[in-house]
């Protein structure tokens, strides 16, 4: 590259010859740097089929040099004998999904979660039965170390939502004991926690989790920085900039290492009809389909760095949509490497714009 600028100038001063050769060199500079980034994971929830929305392992077959660990969302806790798991899918399902991503050297990453049951009450109740009884967190922490070893899991994430206040010291120490268990097996313990922003913008279920403990006491907190809007509220986006910024400050400021934090990405939209007072949860690729359909025009957000557009349908009902789409991630992105973030965790693959395959690998170096 240096011999090149000399060609172009065969006679040329020694301050000029020094000027071009610094000039190449910091061009060569900013490449290696390029290729010199810390390696951040791309952890990706991963489901079966859910109604018209596809199984998230297309998604692992073709872009698995683009991702560090699945996650796939199949146990809760049983409700009727605490501390046990109740399983979605059989061992022989399970085993064929785990080989399949060790074989295309990806992690793999079990989740255990207190959602889905007939009322969130009753979801509350069962974390209770949990953390509020030593023999049952006990059982618990047995139940899991079986089921990591039995199937060869590299770790877990643990997706425990709407607690009880009064809970929220003894989920901490049921992280610590978890921890310090499997941590003699090998695994990991990661945390999904929501988006905390020490203010009003916060959820209104983060006081439950005390971002401090249960960041000194886990390998990772995957902070669940979407649904900043959702159907509880006015339309809205589902991560602006600003809130995502002010929810990595505030795990910072708790003494969360950046180390340790998963940026939570979205892959879906919420559709609001706001004539009849209903949202819809929908994929990227339905949510195309409805713009198509009636030929709206995808409006760029400048303050929240998100897409949105309007439509009204069949039935004149006025439609407002927000979404993310791959020029959106590349602002979240940004903030991962800005920050030094440990990388980020997608809901859910199979629902994202397929161009985020794209982006992630041109602004990320993905850790393998």
């Amino acid at each position: 590259m240096v011999k090149n600028c000399y060609r172009s100038f065969p006679i040329i001063s020694l301050c000029m010859a020094i000027f071009l050769l610094s000039s190449c060199s910091g061009i060569q500079g900013k490449k290696e740097h390029k290729n010199d980034k810390t390696p951040r994971e791309v952890l990706g929830f991963y489901t079966e089929k859910e109604g018209t929305f596809p199984s998230s392992q297309p998604t692992v077959n073709s872009q698995s040099a683009n991702l560090s660990i699945i996650a796939p969302f199949w146990y809760k806790l049983d409700d009727k004998r605490p501390g046990n798991l109740i399983a979605s899918v059989p061992s022989d399902h399970k085993r064929k999904v785990i080989q399949s991503a060790h074989d295309k050297n990806l992690k793999v990453y079990m989740v255990v979660h207190n959602l889905f049951y007939e009322t969130v009450e009753k979801g509350k109740q069962v974390a209770s039965n949990v953390l509020d009884n030593n023999h049952n967190s006990d059982v618990f922490i047995q139940n899991l170390r079986n089921e990591m070893n039995q199937f060869n899991y590299d770790g877990m994430n643990v997706d425990m939502e709407n607690l009880n206040l009064a809970d929220r010291d003894s989920f901490s120490q049921l992280i610590k004991k978890l921890s310090d268990a499997v941590h003699r097996d090998g695994k990991v313990v990661t945390v999904s926690v929501p988006a905390n922003t020490g203010d009003s913008r916060a959820n209104p279920w983060s006081p439950w989790f005390d971002y401090e403990k249960l960041g000194q006491y886990s390998d990772g907190l995957m902070m669940m920085t979407y649904d900043e809007h959702n159907p509880r509220t006015t339309p809205g986006s589902t991560a602006s900039v600003d809130w995502t910024v002010a929810t990595i400050r505030y795990a910072l400021k708790q003494g969360v290492p950046p180390s340790k934090m998963l940026l939570g990405i979205a892959g879906y939209g919420w559709d609001w009809d706001t004539t009849a007072g209903k949202t819809k949860y929908s994929s990227y690729k339905e949510l195309m389909g409805q713009k198509t359909k009636y030929k709206a025009n995808v409006i760029w957000d400048s303050r929240s760095q998100t897409p949105y557009f309007d439509y009204i349908d069949e039935a004149q009902h006025s439609h407002q949509v927000w979404f993310e789409n791959s020029e959106s991630l590349q602002y979240k992105l940004d903030l991962v490497e800005k920050f030094h973030l440990r990388g980020i965790g997608i809901w859910r693959l199979g629902l994202e714009d397929p161009m985020y395959w794209k982006t992630i690998p041109e602004k990320i170096k993905v850790k393998k």
